[in-house]
Order: C-alpha cells, then sequence, then structure tokens
C-alpha cells in the first residue's frame, strides 16, 4: 500500500474512532476497504474487514441502502453464501429500488438458481416502485421479449431506454418486438439505431433487410445484407437474404424490361446461393432458392445476337438462336436439379413440386416438347403432389390448369381454385384464356372483365 494510501485510510480510521456511532465513518472505511480489496493481494481479508463496517453501517443507519448492496456482494462474491446475499440485496432494492447494482446482482443469482418467477417479481416490484429503476424495466423487457409477450415489452424497452439510451441492445431488442407485432417501419428505425450505436449488430441488419425485402424495398435491403457480409463473409442468413434480394431486384428490372441488367443480377445471385448451399448443405431452402434464382436466370436471358441481314446470314441468326435457347435450356435444367436436392431434403414441402412442374414445362418448350401429351405428364403428376399436402392452395390449382392436357381437367382446376378464392384474379384470366380458346367468346369475356375488375392494371 503506497503512502498517500495510507494516509487516507489513517485519516478515515481517525474519524471513525472519534465518531463510532456515526454510521457514515463506518461507511466511508467500508467503501474505501472494500476498493482497495479489489486491487490488494489479500483481497479476502480486506474485504472480511470492510464488510464488519458495512454491517456496523447498517445497525446504526438501517435506511442506508448502499451498505446492503455491498454486503450483498461480499455474501455473494467473497463467500459464496447466496441466501444471505439474497436477503440483503432485497433490502437494498425496498430501501432504493434505483439501485441498478444491488438489482442485476440479485437477478443474476435467481437467474442462475433457475428461479425466473421470482426475477420477473422482483423486476415488476422495482418498476411498481419507481419509474426510474430503469435496470428493472430493462430486464422486464427482455424477459418478455424471451417469453413473445411483444407488447408487454415493447412498453417496458421504451422505458428502459430513457434511462440507457445509448444501449444498443435494448434498441436490438426493442427492434425485435415491434417485428413480431408487423410493425415494421418503428422495426428498422429501432434496428438502424441499433447499428449506429455498434456497426457490427449483424442481428440488426439482417432482420431490417429482410423487413425491406418484404416492403419490396430492394436496394435498401440488399446494402443492409452487404454490411452484414462485411462483417461476417461466412453468416448463411446475410448470404441468403442478399441472394434474395438480388432475386427480387432482378424480377423489377425484369418487369420494367431490363433482361440485360435482370441477367446480371441473377449472375451474381446465382454466385451467393451457391456459396450459400456449400455452407448450409442441408438447408433445403437454401437450395429452393438457387433453383429460384436458376428459373429465373431462364427466363430472362437477353439473346445477344445483332442485326443482321436475313437474306445473307439466315444460317447465323438460326445458330445464334439455337445458342440463346441452349443457354435457357441448360439453365432449366439446372433449376430442376436444385429444387430435386431441395424436395430429397424436405419431401414434405408441397411448394417445391409446383415449382419442379414448373420448370418441367420450361424445359419441355425449349427442348419443343411443349405439346407433348406424354412428355407433360410428369408436370401433371408433380403438380398433384403439391395438391395431395396442400389442397387449399389456390396458386396449386392454377398451376394444374397451366400443365393440365385435358380441357376438361384444366377447366375443373380453375373453377375449384375459384371455389377456394374468388377474388384470385389469375384465376379468372387464366379461365377466360381456356375459354377464348375454346370459342366460348362471351364467357371469356366475363372472365377477363372480372379478372380486371379484381386486379386493374
Amino acid at each position: 500500500m503506497s503512502e498517500e494510501d495510507e494516509d487516507v485510510l489513517v485519516r478515515l480510521q481517525q474519524a471513525l474512532d472519534s465518531d463510532p456511532e456515526n454510521s457514515a465513518n463506518h461507511f466511508n472505511l467500508a467503501v474505501y476497504l472494500w476498493k482497495k480489496g479489489d486491487e490488494g493481494d489479500e483481497s479476502k481479508s480486506i474485504k472480511s474487514r470492510a464488510a464488519e463496517h458495512f454491517v456496523a453501517s447498517a445497525k446504526l443507519n438501517v435506511g442506508n441502502a448502499a451498505a446492503f448492496r455491498f454486503l450483498g456482494h461480499y455474501y455473494g462474491r467473497v463467500v459464496a453464501d447466496t441466501h444471505r446475499a439474497a436477503k440483503c440485496y432485497q433490502r437494498a432494492l425496498s430501501l432504493d429500488p434505483d439501485d441498478f447494482e444491488a438489482g442485476e446482482s440479485f437477478c443474476d443469482s435467481l437467474a442462475i438458481s433457475g428461479k425466473e418467477s421470482l426475477e420477473i417479481a422482483v423486476c415488476k416490484e422495482a418498476s411498481d416502485k419507481s419509474p426510474r429503476a430503469f435496470w428493472a424495466f430493462r430486464r422486464l423487457g427482455y424477459l418478455q421479449v424471451h417469453h413473445k409477450k411483444w407488447e408487454d415489452a415493447v412498453q417496458n424497452l421504451q422505458h428502459a431506454i430513457r434511462g440507457y439510451p445509448s444501449c444498443a441492445d435494448l434498441w436490438e431488442a426493442l427492434g425485435l418486438a415491434y417485428h413480431r407485432l408487423g410493425r415494421f417501419t418503428a422495426a428498422i428505425k429501432s434496428y438502424g439505431r441499433a447499428v449506429e450505436l455498434e456497426n457490427y449488430r449483424i442481428f440488426s441488419l439482417i432482420e431490417s433487410g429482410n423487413i425491406l425485402l418484404m416492403l419490396r424495398s430492394f436496394r435498401k435491403g440488399i446494402e443492409h445484407f452487404r454490411q452484414a457480409l462485411d462483417i461476417s463473409p461466412l453468416n448463411v442468413s446475410a448470404n441468403f437474404g442478399l441472394a434474395s434480394g438480388l432475386l427480387g431486384l432482378s424480377k423489377e428490372c425484369a418487369s420494367m424490361g431490363a433482361y440485360n441488367w435482370a441477367a446480371t443480377l441473377l449472375e451474381e445471385a446465382s454466385e451467393i446461393a451457391g456459396a450459400c448451399a456449400h455452407l448450409a448443405t442441408n438447408f433445403s431452402s437454401v437450395w429452393k432458392l438457387y433453383g429460384d434464382i436458376q428459373l429465373a436466370y431462364a427466363k430472362c436471358i437477353p439473346w445477344e445476337g445483332k442485326l443482321i441481314d436475313l437474306q445473307s446470314d439466315e444460317g447465323v441468326l438460326k445458330a445464334s438462336i439455337d445458342d440463346w435457347k441452349m443457354r435457357c435450356l441448360s439453365a432449366a435444367k439446372k433449376a430442376r436439379l436444385l429444387y430435386q436436392h431441395a424436395l430429397h431434403l424436405t419431401p414434405w414441402e408441397c411448394n417445391i413440386y409446383a415449382d419442379i412442374a414448373i420448370i418441367l414445362d420450361l424445359i419441355y418448350f425449349f427442348e419443343g416438347k411443349g405439346i407433348d401429351c406424354d412428355a407433360r405428364q410428369l408436370a401433371e403428376r408433380m403438380c398433384l403432389g403439391s395438391l395431395i399436402r396442400e389442397g387449399s392452395n389456390v396458386e396449386f390449382w392454377v398451376v394444374l390448369s397451366c400443365m393440365a392436357n385435358d380441357y376438361s381437367l384444366k377447366q375443373h382446376a380453375l373453377i375449384r381454385g375459384l371455389q377456394l378464392d374468388s377474388s384470385f384474379a389469375v384465376s379468372w384470366a387464366y379461365l377466360g384464356k381456356l375459354y377464348r380458346k375454346l370459342g366460348e367468346n362471351q364467357l371469356a369475356y366475363q372472365a377477363y372483365d372480372r379478372a380486371r375488375s379484381l386486379d386493374p392494371p
């Protein structure tokens, strides 16, 4: 101990000797000894001496919450007497519910003992007693998030943030609660605040990116996933989200006629999805996404032929078109293999059956088998596989109508879908198309009118 420390200790001891009935003198000496115990080699003996003075201080002033808190630390951390530590912490909180050290230490001991209900009760009691017991609101909010009590969690986390405005954990938990309640704008703001405070918050980046994709804000979502990958390049969720965002953006570009740009995005998405599939080989959703990307790529690969003289270069033109078809067919066949792998992992997923039916239809088109009844039977059977597992899905009935060769089955599938959901415009549009092929123009007009009224262009 240095000379300066010895002088301080002598002064505190002299103050105590001059007035031994003064609670503050015992407390000041005890606090000094406690701090010295954290630094010295004889920690336990020094802290035991400090505890004696904390006891004396508490006896002289039973309202000294800090003395009971230190005694709780002593019994809990030095002599490992959890029962006496709990009593001291409890006494400290009854005197001062704002004491976050006593509160957190007490609740930590309860959590370790598996007494979660008591932990919740302590937090509720403290928060009811004082609006400034921010530690209690924070802890209660975390527990409610854990138990998926989202509404209650939002209230307590908001209150806790007033006391800890720079706590990234609180903002992230609040974002999750908003997210689960469907309050997406508030969730994005909370996640964003967490990232502002700590830019390595990968969970906040991924979750906000997922929300942005759901809201069809693909560019912003892609930015979030790229940030997440800068932090953790091998994160499966971030890779999956980025590939999904690129797929969504490519579809948006293709819908506006920007097929070259869409194909470029899909090529990048394919690379990312492939890497993701190697990171998570048993995740069916990853293989399905990879297949979705290849399916979209097969549909939008641009023809790279140049303007030529048809009379002199007819052979060149045909070769160019054949090359384009082969590239489309190659992408479609790759998508089929990917869907098959996903189906092998999760044979109960009905969506994958429909996906395989769609990709088979596209393959038959590029192979020139679009009207081959025998070839199309497999696609029809895959549609039936999805309907066996989820017969109430309207979209599956529409897919069956597209794959079926028999006009009666086509009509039955569309009408069955409309019985399940009469407001599904796509079913009415396909029904109109079917009636037009059959020469039932009046029925076709009625179906088209219904489709337009449900989904105006």
